[in-house]
């Protein structure tokens, strides 16, 4: 008995030594990783290429001997990288594994960001509930880190990114703009409470979150620039803004999203000599940094300033810039062309003559196969938007035939079904009532709104949202937006003379409150630009 004792002692001994040599052995691996990590993050000699490849391994890695804080670790730092090249799909897919692995308290700030990454990826793909349903998780978890500066800053990234949320849903309801500001002033007080600086978070961190909400709050009173004290209030944060760049040196690419705000803040003050100065300036700093989606909001801000002052080759130059380059962007993000061409260039530099030979001739064929693929994909775009414009003329006609259903004819649609139920004699009463405040043209007053509407109509915005949603196939806002396009569509169509008016008459006559909505609510309507639908009436006319 005893004899039998005693091996079972010397045999749990040897296994506990085992295992604590085993538990050893794994912390010793855990710490390479991270040392790898950080090596690599702060590394910023080799490309992002070069460190997803990395961060890959050591996510592999990780996984193989269960080390979960490693996971989290690589896997948010790819995240990061997803989030330079725009890459929402692989943001969510990524994030979405991520979010299953508990790496204890330790992991809290990188959850936070994880799941704030992702409420930016669905924002931006349009899965706006989800979105603010990841913003409040990663607040949540940001709000048990404990170092107080980097709380303060992931809160404030947070915050920054959560009125994306209601960014998209400001036009369904005004009232969510106020949302947008309070968030962005969430985030700017968040920002200000940064003190300690050193390799985490820097003073170039802090400010450059603080001017980029100046920037997005000066966005949101442009979006409502019919009233004049909110372009002072554009007008102020611009100049923050550009106060916050100056004084703490933050030259940087950013910096061309912010002078092309001021380009469109005198287009709004219809002063376009100042427009037209902003906007040359963004472009010079574009070529610092450049940034294909920075240069073309520059082309379409002077193309509109030009037009307004009635330079019409100048307008014509750079509208064609504008559609050139946006047609470009689109190829370039199809074919990832400027990411292989980087690569390209980047092996060529390691490889000998021979293979720097078959590089350059390999990149000499890709740009040709380019060339062609823009002239081929150029012609097939003038047909598509010749095919658009005849079915805008189309369109027109039909509504002259018809304008719209008679009472007697209108019947539910029973082909889409509502998430409420609503009374058959009510659907029937309300869009009778729709028919007539679509024949009073009521719809191009700016106070319009889905709150109005339903007073005015004698009803409540469920009953009002959910019929438009189903009898008319569109939210509020974009129905609001269809009959204003559609009124003015009409007008350049059978009334010659609205053709030389400028661009931001049409905006007034048709009620929308700035340009930048009233060219993207056209281009949602009928596919094209205002400015080339009314090119291709003038020339049908000659």
């Amino acid at each position: 008995m005893k004899k039998s004792l005693y091996l079972c002692i010397l045999f749990f001994s040897i296994y506990t030594a085992g295992a604590q040599k085993r538990q050893s052995g794994t912390k010793s691996q855990t710490e390479a990783i991270d040392i790898k990590l950080e090596e690599i993050r702060f590394n910023s000699k080799i490309s992002n290429t070069e460190k997803e490849k990395a961060l890959y391994e050591l996510k592999a890695e990780s996984e193989k001997i269960g080390y979960k804080w490693g996971i989290l670790k690589s896997g948010r730092r790819i995240i990061d990288i997803y989030l330079d090249k725009n890459d929402n799909k692989g943001i969510i897919k990524l994030a979405t594994e991520l979010k299953k692995i508990d790496a204890g308290p330790q992991a809290v700030r990188t959850m936070a960001n994880i799941y704030r990454s992702s409420g930016l990826a669905l924002g931006y793909l349009g899965f706006d509930e989800a979105a603010l349903k990841d913003f409040k998780t990663a607040a949540t978890y940001a709000k048990k880190i404990d170092d107080p500066d980097i709380k303060n800053y992931t809160l404030a990234l947070i915050y920054q990114n959560t009125s994306l949320y209601f960014f998209n849903k400001r036009l369904e309801n005004k009232t969510f703009n106020d949302s947008v500001k309070n968030y962005h002033n969430k985030s700017i007080e968040m920002a200000k409470l940064l003190r300690n600086y050193g390799k985490e978070i820097t003073t170039e961190k802090k400010y450059d979150i603080i001017s980029f909400n100046y920037v997005r709050l000066a966005i949101s009173y442009l979006e409502e620039a019919d009233k004049l004290e909110n372009l002072a209030m554009a007008e102020k944060y611009l100049m923050d803004a550009l106060n916050i760049v100056n004084n703490h040196n933050l030259h940087k690419g950013d910096n061309a999203i912010l002078i092309n705000q001021l380009s469109w803040l005198y287009i709004e003050k219809k002063d376009y000599k100042k427009a037209i100065e902003y906007a040359f300036q963004a472009l010079n700093t574009e070529k610092k940094f450049p940034d294909p989606n920075n240069k073309v909001e520059s082309f379409e801000f002077l193309a509109t300033a030009y037009s307004e002052l009635g330079d019409t080759k100048n307008s014509k130059l750079y509208m064609n810039k504008y559609s050139n380059l946006k047609d470009s962007i689109r190829i370039a993000e199809k074919n990832s062309a400027d990411q292989s061409f980087n690569i390209l260039v980047s092996d060529s530099k390691k490889a000998d003559e021979k293979k720097v030979y078959i590089i350059i001739m390999s990149i000499s064929v890709i740009s040709i196969i380019l060339v062609i693929t823009v002239i081929v994909y150029g012609r097939y775009k003038n047909k598509i938007l010749h095919k658009k414009y005849e079915e805008i003329i189309f369109k027109i006609n039909s509504r002259k035939e018809n304008y719209s259903l008679k009472s007697s004819q209108i019947t539910r649609n029973n082909g889409t079904k509502s998430s409420i139920s609503i009374p058959d004699d009510t659907v029937k009463s309300l869009l009778e009532k729709l028919e007539k405040f679509e024949e009073s043209e009521k719809y191009l007053r700016k106070e319009v709104s889905l709150p109005w509407l339903a007073h005015n109509l004698n009803t409540n915005t469920k009953y009002l949202s959910e019929i438009i949603k189903n009898e008319k196939g569109k939210n509020f806002s974009n129905y609001i937006n269809g009959l204003r396009i559609n009124f003015i569509v009409d007008k350049l169509y059978n009334t010659p003379h609205y053709r030389e008016y400028k661009i931001s008459t049409l905006v007034d006559e048709s009620g929308f409150a700035t340009y930048k909505v009233f060219v993207s609510a056209f281009k949602n309507e009928h596919g094209v630009t205002p400015s080339f639908f009314i090119e291709k009436l003038k020339a049908s006319a000659s």
